[in-house]
């Protein structure tokens, strides 16, 4: 079974990508959803129908596409990379949650990752208590619309409609954030595979209750300065 404290780095199902997109433009409820697809390695005339908005001189210049089907969820998670993103709406409507960093510790992430099992769509308060002081953003994305999440900002995303969209992404300006992310792929990630075939079930029974005992003293903290 596929725990939540780690990325899904396999695929469930595999299929036609006419059929795939047939399945989530059909206006049924599916859970089946595919990110981090270079379609442009496949269709390289694609590249010309957009452009990179002179907004920033650190774009990676790796653009992504994201798909999926109608009320399928992302679940609360940071970038690894901890770069910037533009997500541009092109297909369908998408709700977005974002939070701040700084909440990551009321947010329960678990440790040597960047995930955490908290939905704040539905907040189970009693099992996360941590999530009533935690505070965010949230919006509708239509088609068309392009919203920027800083390197590091947490964020869960809920399909409205079967739809994709397109993520472009750069290298933060403040070094401390893209040397973060290149901590995070390079060593904390590979770390985490190593002590999980070590350890198996208790390697993520410590890291529940890891996450828990960090909570708990984030909350305590907040509760004093109020």
């Amino acid at each position: 079974m596929q725990k939540e404290d780690r990325s899904f780095k396999q695929p469930d199902r595999k299929m036609k990508f006419a059929e795939y997109l047939d399945t989530i433009t059909s206006h049924q409820d599916s859970d089946l959803r595919l990110f981090l697809f270079n379609i442009f390695k496949h269709k390289p005339d694609l590249r010309n129908d957009f452009s990179y908005p002179p907004l920033t001189r650190f774009y990676l210049k790796i653009p992504f596409m994201f798909f999926g089907g109608k009320n399928s969820k992302v679940r609360m998670h940071q970038d690894m990379d901890w770069s910037n993103v533009f997500l541009t709406q092109l297909h369908g409507r998408k709700e977005v949650f974002l939070i701040h960093p700084r909440y990551s510790k009321l947010l329960y992430k678990y440790p040597f990752g960047v995930h955490t099992s908290a939905n704040p769509e539905q907040p189970d308060y009693e099992k996360y208590p941590g999530l009533k002081y935690v505070r965010g953003l949230h919006c509708i994305l239509e088609p068309g619309d392009t919203l920027f999440m800083p390197g590091g900002y947490w964020h869960y995303i809920k399909y409205i409609d079967g739809g994709y969209a397109i993520n472009e992404r750069a290298l933060a300006h403040n070094p401390q954030k893209w040397l973060r992310g290149l901590w995070n792929v390079a060593v904390l990630s590979n770390l985490d595979d190593l002590f999980r075939k070590l350890f198996n079930e208790r390697w993520y029974n410590y890291k529940v209750k890891r996450t828990q005992h960090t909570a708990r003293k984030a909350i305590e903290k907040v509760q004093y300065h109020e």
